[in-house]
C-alpha cells in the first residue's frame, strides 16, 4: 500500500465504519460516498480490507441497503405527479434493480418453469400404485377347511 493510500485509509478510519456503512443503509451509493471523501476504488477496497471481519460488515451493509432502495421506490411512486410520472417510473425500476440485486426478497421477476413428463413413467408409477393397493387389501393367512360335512343345500353326503 503506498503512502497516499494509506494517508487515505486512515482519513476513513477517522470517519468511521458505522458511519460509513450508515450511509450505505440509507441508500446512498459506494460510488457517491467515495466521491464525497475524494478517494477512489483501490483506497476503499484498502479500507474495507484494513480490518478483520470488516469486509463481511460490508457485505452485510450493502445486502441490507436493498431496503432503503425498496422503501425508496415506495416513496417515489406516492410522491410521482403526472409531471413527473416519466422520470418517477425510471428512478423506480431503477430502485427496484438495485434492491432485488442486494435482497433476493425482492426480486420480482417471473421466473419460468419448465416440466417433462414422459407417458412410460406414469404407466410406470400407475402399474406402482396399482400393485401397492392391491397389497393392502389381499389378506394374508392360513385357513383350514371346517366344514362339518353337509354340503350347502342342507344335504347329507352320506
Amino acid at each position: 500500500m503506498g503512502k497516499l493510500t494509506k494517508q487515505k485509509v486512515t482519513e476513513l478510519e477517522k470517519i468511521g465504519e458505522e458511519a460509513m456503512f450508515d450511509k450505505i443503509l440509507d441508500g446512498q451509493t459506494v460510488r457517491s460516498i467515495i466521491a464525497e471523501f475524494g478517494c477512489g476504488w483501490r483506497v476503499w477496497q484498502a479500507w474495507i480490507k484494513s480490518v478483520p471481519g470488516r469486509h463481511e460488515r460490508y457485505q452485510e451493509a450493502l445486502r441490507d441497503s436493498g431496503h432503503a432502495y425498496a422503501a425508496r421506490a415506495v416513496d417515489t411512486a406516492q410522491l410521482a405527479t403526472p409531471e413527473t410520472a416519466n422520470l418517477a417510473r425510471l428512478q423506480i425500476d431503477t430502485d427496484k434493480w438495485i434492491a432485488s440485486k442486494r435482497l433476493a426478497e425482492y426480486d420480482v421477476r417471473q421466473r419460468e418453469v419448465s416440466v417433462t413428463v414422459k407417458v412410460e413413467d406414469l404407466h410406470a408409477q400407475a402399474a406402482a400404485l396399482i400393485a401397492q393397493e392391491a397389497e393392502m387389501h389381499t389378506i394374508d393367512g392360513n385357513y383350514e377347511d371346517v366344514s362339518d360335512g353337509y354340503d350347502s343345500e342342507g344335504d347329507d353326503d352320506a
